[in-house]
């Protein structure tokens, strides 16, 4: 019982099959297309890693270098609490012999600890003589005493009546030690 297909549905047909085919190519494409454009990504994040562990590789000797002078002289303390307290003290009495006035109470900030170092920070305001508490802030920061200024603002004082030139001075003093366990 069945019949022939006309010329037309023979033409229908084929537009029909046409179609499927354009459509199952394209979707094929299209996701050929994005695993394609996926995998690149993927390649130049890789290539990009692999760039950079081979100038750490490079640079082996030097770290290795660093981390033993870390590890002969980086200060240790049993407790950060006291740390801090010493810090608080030894800047208050710097800060007393350098004719530095104090116009909020220092903060002792709280302790921090992570797999590298812990730190203690002290925040502290004062006024005095600008060029020594300029000469003053760039001595506290420095690699032997394991200090590092995080944050500082200095306003020059126009109201002063001093001859000498007089600044506010707000920092932030950290202190490292060696982790816990070390």
């Amino acid at each position: 019982m069945s019949r022939s297909l006309s010329s037309r549905e023979k033409r229908l047909l084929g537009g029909c099959v046409a179609v499927l085919l354009i459509s199952g190519t394209t979707i094929v494409a299209k996701e050929f297309l994005d695993r394609r454009a996926a995998v690149e990504v993927k390649i130049n994040a890789l290539k990009a890693e692999k760039q950079e562990n081979e100038a750490w590789l490079a640079d082996r000797a030097f770290q290795e270098k660093r981390l033993a002078w870390l590890d002969a002289n980086m200060p240790s303390t049993d407790s950060l609490n006291r740390a801090g307290g010493e810090l608080l003290e030894e800047l208050q009495n710097q800060a007393l012999d350098l004719g530095m006035k104090s116009i909020r109470p220092p903060q002792l900030n709280e302790p921090t600890k992570n797999a590298h170092y812990q730190e203690v920070s002290v925040t502290m305001s004062l006024r005095g003589e600008q060029s020594v508490a300029l000469d003053w802030l760039a001595m506290m920061q420095s690699p032997e005493y394991f200090q590092v200024i995080k944050s500082i603002h200095v306003d020059p004082d126009g109201k002063a009546k001093e001859k000498t030139p007089q600044a506010y001075v707000t920092f932030t003093l950290a202190r490292w030690f060696k982790p816990e366990g070390s």
